[in-house]
């Protein structure tokens, strides 16, 4: 099992940072966890933490939540994620970890390369649908999700709280698929739990330091370290 404070030092880090830049949190969650534990695991501690950072930003920011853009992610991503939720236990963590780093690398580049690209609306549907699947198996699918729909958002306290009210439902959602599947989280919870504490303490100072930060010289501080995390893993994993 992964070492708690290692864990809970990344955990925090990276949620802290997504609170900072509005994205990002699990992805440098997993791919710096994964290079020292199991994947598989850590995919299930992400379902949780992933929850608690949802959670804290709503307790913080609820009142900018839009139910109209909620609803429809969700009708696009809902069916996604159950499949993806299903595939879990199906896929190798050799196999995991290194479809992770590409889609990290893709995702990275696409940003650094064509930041302002204007994408088809057919195409903006496909990528959020592909979000939902992605966030079923990986817990990473935000990014794709944003991908497509963030133009449809009026401000990024809209974006950030909605987004947050999307995460909270649909890592909810494959918690209780997972465990009706016959799966078990009461290994992570009982070793784990106070992580979800302390991701929530570090999402609200997070965001202390997003209204004095600027945001733009920062967001591609981060593509540049996703960049660099999902290179590392391809080659060393």
């Amino acid at each position: 099992m992964p070492s708690f404070p290692i864990i809970a030092t990344i955990a925090c880090i990276a949620y802290g940072i997504e609170s900072i830049f509005g994205f990002g949190g699990t992805i440098i969650f997993l791919g710096l966890s994964g290079l020292f534990y199991d994947f598989n695991s850590l995919l299930k501690l992400a379902m949780i933490v992933g929850l608690s950072s949802g959670l804290a930003v709503l307790i913080q920011s609820y009142k900018y939540l839009s139910w109209h853009h909620l609803l429809k992610i969700l009708a696009f991503t809902i069916p996604g994620a159950l499949i993806g939720t299903l595939l879990i236990s199906s896929m190798t963590s050799e196999w995991l970890i290194k479809f992770f780093a590409l889609i990290l690398i893709i995702y990275a580049c696409f940003n650094l390369f064509f930041p302002n690209i204007l994408i088809p609306e057919t195409l903006k549907k496909a990528l959020v649908v592909l979000g939902g699947f992605i966030q079923g198996v990986y817990t990473i699918g935000g990014p794709f999700v944003l991908m497509g729909y963030k133009d449809h958002f009026s401000s990024k306290q809209e974006l950030r709280s909605t987004m947050a009210g999307y995460f909270f439902i649909i890592n909810s959602l494959r918690v209780v698929f997972y465990i009706l599947l016959g799966g078990s989280y009461i290994e992570i919870v009982s070793e784990y739990y106070p992580i979800a504490f302390m991701v929530m303490v570090s999402v609200w100072l997070g965001y202390l330091v997003h209204r004095k930060i600027s945001e733009v010289l920062f967001k591609k501080l981060i593509i540049i370290a996703i960049l660099i995390i999902g290179i590392i893993i391809l080659v060393t994993k």
